[in-house]
């Protein structure tokens, strides 16, 4: 009997002593502290960082590193937390008791107490010692703003673990940087795993530091590798690919990541997201003017997310070297073209501008932007059946042109120019009825004819993503302009419903003239594309009939995995191209090509579905792609979106005798 009282006071005991080591993470001040790191429990690779006094404090991909190491001063009913780095004189305070409080550090007096409260599901809520209904939340990811949240939300739940300061792990970086692109400046991605959960610390040439010290849990074990690289460089740990599956010896470790310039890779980037700021960039448009430059155009998004969720603005760079001369290398620095006020503006299409659709005229040295603005989510444009309750509010439009000053040798654009109201009424029938409640131009660049003029300029082509008024229904129209975008017209008939467009479930989508002047309407969906084309039978007044829409994958050749997604067709003489991410998810941007026949009874959806080849430009997370024909004719400039960010803008010229097969080459007609 008296052993078993003594057996369960001995489990008793080794409970509670069990219980206190799991709690074991508050110290009674700062000198006696415990050191910890806190990694959010949806996203485990992101954890909680330091941020100067007065910043913000944001989340970031989990390295151990000492940015990331905190002490948490008194008990789980009232902490104050500051951080190892920081020191004692800096503690974290809360900006406010609602929700979407930022998280900042102040001068430790400052402090706010926090408790902890345990999760069902794991982990911990951090909150406001009087408000555990709120919690702290990383808001996406990594670079955003920790602030506060509901509890319950499964990004406000965090994992608390001790780390041993006694052992660290070193790592030291020997870096060649020299002989690269000076637009490359982010290395790529050290990936650490710990205990199976992988994080890593980015790179940048910029600042690069001689070492990073990581403290790491007691037992954990590890693996080091390099994770992404960035295009234009390589990176090996100790020589080797990765030390897999260690253990932190007593003394702790030092590796070493050996980093070199690729001075063979063309790959270009022109932003990087997220930015410095936390801002991602997307939506990738360029061009090849009259006199040679490159222009690439995208979205920029403070408000993180597209029109119709706050501020979107439109960014520019050009390269500065023309014609022959050009060598895909020197660009212009960032220049912001449309500026969106955000969600206090007082006109409402001056919201936020984004999706470019550009084109730079064959004969002047002028582009055209199309933009949409305004502050609608483009699935809920209500164009054409307003209500005192719910006023009408399409996805709006805008215009604004960029033009080559003689005098100064300068590129200047205009300020925007709303055009909502000229192109709407395009799509109502002749009783009033309209048949598209909102739209947006297809991303991208707009096609230009090279053998229809009416006026001073040749004919330009886009096509809309367009709901059908009424529904949730997507479908696809196509336009064309005479005056470079002044006035904007109808390609073919309106038909009398949904089914009448020229591609029924059409998503986003892009134009290019065929060798005869008819026009293929190229739209995204998923395995594939739908192609459609319009045959003339007067080009003057631009009279003609819309084939029948074709599933290129069911059609013919030109398929691929699952995705959904922006791409784009290009012709240079009898060769067309396509480009598009391949794999299931979005990834592998390829380009796509075929032969086109000179006799234009081949120019219908189902036989421009066939005979094509695919080359993959992109080996990893990739997304919307636009192309250029090249100042030298036998090269194409692709931009697309990329990993790391969603999406970093990546260029890279591609010699087209480099890409094609020999036989393809040798046939085609420029």
């Amino acid at each position: 009997m008296k052993r078993n009282i003594l057996l369960y006071a001995l489990l008793f005991f080794a409970g509670i002593s069990t219980a206190i080591a799991q709690e074991n993470i508050f110290s009674e001040s700062f000198k006696k502290g415990i050191p910890v790191h806190i990694t959010n429990n949806r996203d485990k690779g992101y954890t909680i960082r330091l941020a100067d006094d007065g910043a913000t404090v944001t989340s970031g991909n989990a390295s151990y590193s000492e940015e990331e190491i905190w002490y948490l001063v008194g008990n789980a009913d009232e902490f104050r937390i500051y951080s190892l780095k920081g020191g004692k004189k800096l503690a974290l305070k809360i900006d406010g008791t609602a929700t979407e409080a930022a998280a900042t550090m102040c001068p430790a007096k400052d402090a706010t107490p926090l408790k902890l409260t345990k999760q069902e599901k794991g982990g911990y809520a951090i909150s406001p010692a009087d408000n555990t209904g709120l919690s702290f939340n990383m808001f996406g990811g990594a670079g955003r703003d920790i602030k506060l949240y509901s509890s319950q939300d499964d990004g406000s739940h965090w994992t608390i673990k001790k780390v041993d300061t006694k052992r660290p792990l070193v790592i030291k970086y020997n870096a060649q940087t020299e002989g690269g692109f000076d637009t490359n400046t982010r290395i790529g991605n050290i990936a650490i795993t710990i205990d199976g959960n992988t994080s890593g610390i980015m790179l940048n040439k910029e600042n690069l530091p001689k070492t990073s010290t990581c403290y790491l849990p007691h037992d954990a074990t590890f693996s080091i590798a390099p994770g992404l690289v960035c295009h234009g460089w390589k990176m090996n740990i100790n020589g080797g690919k990765e030390i897999a599956d260690q253990k932190l010896p007593a003394e702790g470790m030092d590796v070493t990541v050996n980093i070199t310039a690729d001075k063979e890779n063309k790959y270009q980037y022109l932003f990087y997201s997220p930015d410095e700021e936390g801002i991602p960039y997307r939506i990738p448009a360029i061009v090849t003017t009259a006199n040679g430059y490159v222009f690439a155009i995208n979205d920029y998004r403070p408000c993180g997310n597209d029109i119709g969720f706050g501020e979107v603005d439109l960014m520019m760079r050009h390269s500065t070297k023309a014609g022959k001369e050009w060598n895909g290398h020197s660009w212009s620095e960032p220049v912001k073209i449309a500026d969106g006020i955000g969600k206090e503006a007082l006109e409402t299409w001056l919201t936020g501008f984004g999706d470019p659709a550009v084109v730079a005229d064959r004969e002047h040295n002028e582009i055209l932007v199309m933009s949409v603005c305004g502050n609608r989510v483009c699935w809920h444009g209500n164009y054409g059946a307003g209500t005192p309750e719910n006023p009408e509010n399409p996805n709006r439009m805008a215009r604004l042109r960029i033009k080559f000053n003689e005098k100064t040798k300068e590129w200047e654009a205009s300020e925007p120019q709303e055009v909502t109201y000229e192109i709407y009424p395009l799509f109502k029938d002749k009783n009033g009825k309209a048949h598209v409640g909102s739209m947006f131009i297809g991303a991208g660049r707009i096609a230009q004819s090279s053998m229809i003029k009416v006026g001073d300029y040749y004919r330009i082509y886009c096509a809309v993503w367009a709901v059908e008024a009424g529904s949730y229904r997507h479908h696809n129209y196509a336009l064309y302009s005479d005056d470079f975008g002044e006035t904007w017209h109808l390609l073919g008939e309106l038909g009398n419903d949904f089914n009448d467009s020229p591609a029924p479930y059409g998503n986003e989508p892009k134009c290019e003239e065929l060798p005869d002047g008819s026009v293929l309407l190229s739209s995204r969906k998923g395995h594939g594309r739908y192609f459609n084309v319009f045959h003339y039978t007067n080009f003057e007044k631009a009279e003609g009939y819309w084939d029948v829409a074709v599933a290129t994958d069911q059609a013919g050749d030109l398929k691929f995995g699952r995705n959904d997604t922006n791409g784009e067709p290009l012709r240079i003489g009898n060769l067309l191209l396509q480009s598009v991410p391949t794999g299931d998810g979005r990834s592998g941007v390829s380009v796509y090509y075929r032969l086109l026949s000179d006799d234009p009874a081949t120019y219908t959806p189902t036989e421009l579905s066939k005979g094509w080849t695919k080359v993959q430009i992109s080996d990893r997370g990739s997304a919307y792609s636009s192309m250029c024909i090249l100042p030298d004719g036998e090269s194409i400039g692709l931009y697309y979106e990329e990993e790391p960010g969603i999406y970093s803008m990546v260029y890279v010229p591609l010699k087209l005798k480099d890409i094609l097969d020999e036989e393809t080459y040798n046939k085609w007609g420029r």
